[in-house]
């Protein structure tokens, strides 16, 4: 069967129903649904369209019409729809997320904090709007303040899987790994399958010189998310720190196919390259010194398509890191 029949195949019954039924909302909303998932994104907008000209208010087809127009990398369509969406509901936390990320990502973090910030004055019991705070001040650096609102969250709803991450990534960059970890084990306890969270994991075992058990972390998420460069780089460093050269030079390489601007991929690379007595191109090595982030970002903040970072994806090494390996290369083995 060939992927037009299974596209027809999946759209028959709504088809059948709008026969009967040309108002029916839920029909137009399964059309949408179908062609989203075969990445026919303007089809499935048109779709969405006249599910909310039916049911202008319902908060599943909003989300819907935000996620797709998204996917059609129309950031401010997406954002008003968010802001519309959390006029009507403003516990929706999965809102609350997606809508800070793209604000994050576009640089606009006082609008991102002002939201969120307006949302919990007049209703402090939002777990969303604490997560949404949180991220921001994460990716502003400010990781004490994020926790703060991190745990906030958590008191309101303890199974937020992605706050809990958030958490161990901030207590991660305050130097707090074995708090992180337990932050990112119970992320786990949760939601075993999120390929970020094993990420995050991986790193904190690299942190602390465990080098097996950083590779067991980075392996895991790899098996489920096998085009995350973050990773592979993170398998690649843990490969680096057992004296497995060759095989790191191959997780590194493999990192920067999947994301030839991964900074951190890079400069493990060159450090790779000198173990393994490989000459480095001095100019290269000055190029990716001066793209360095001067600020820790959040592995879903960084400057990527919206389609990845919706599509989710990791946890991000930082420079120190880097330098605490090399030295527990020749201190820590295990």
């Amino acid at each position: 069967m060939t992927a037009y029949d299974r596209l027809n195949k999946a759209l028959e019954a709504h088809e059948k129903a709008l026969k009967v039924n040309p108002e029916d909302a839920a029909a137009w909303a399964g059309k949408a649904a179908v062609f989203l998932k075969h990445r026919r994104y303007s089809e499935s907008l048109k779709a969405i369209k006249k599910a909310l000209e039916i049911e202008p208010e319902n908060p599943h087809y909003l989300y819907e019409k935000a996620f797709v127009l998204l996917q059609l990398n129309r950031e401010g369509d997406a954002l008003q729809v968010f802001d519309r969406l959390l006029e009507i509901k403003p516990d929706s936390d999965k809102s609350w997320n997606l809508k800070t990320s793209v604000l994050c990502r576009l640089k606009q973090h006082e609008k991102a904090l002002a939201d969120s910030e307006k949302a919990l004055s007049a209703n402090p019991k939002l777990a969303g709007a604490w997560h949404a705070k949180g991220s921001v001040l994460a990716d502003l650096g400010r990781y004490e303040e994020s926790i703060e609102a991190y745990d906030a969250a958590l008191n309101l709803n303890p199974n937020l899987a992605r706050t809990l991450v958030g958490k161990g990534f901030a207590l991660y960059n305050l130097d707090r790994p074995v708090e992180a970890m337990i932050a990112y084990d119970a992320a786990l306890k949760i939601n075993p399958d999120n390929a970020k969270t094993w990420i995050g994991k991986g790193l904190v075992h690299l942190k602390l010189g465990k080098f097996k058990r950083a590779l067991a972390a980075c392996s895991k998420a790899i098996s489920i998310k096998p085009d995350s460069s973050d990773a592979w780089y993170c398998k690649g460093m843990s490969l680096s720190g057992l004296d497995k050269n060759e095989e790191a030079l191959g997780a590194l390489e493999r990192a920067l196919r999947l994301n030839p601007d991964h900074i951190e991929a890079k400069k493990a690379l060159f450090s790779v390259n000198s173990k393994l007595g490989i000459d480095l191109d001095e100019d290269e090595e000055e190029r990716t010194e001066e793209e360095k982030p001067k600020v820790k970002k959040s592995m879903w903040t960084r400057k990527k398509p919206t389609s990845e970072i919706i599509k989710e994806s990791l946890g991000q090494e930082k420079e120190k890191i880097r330098k605490i390996s090399r030295k527990n290369l020749r201190t820590k083995k295990e």
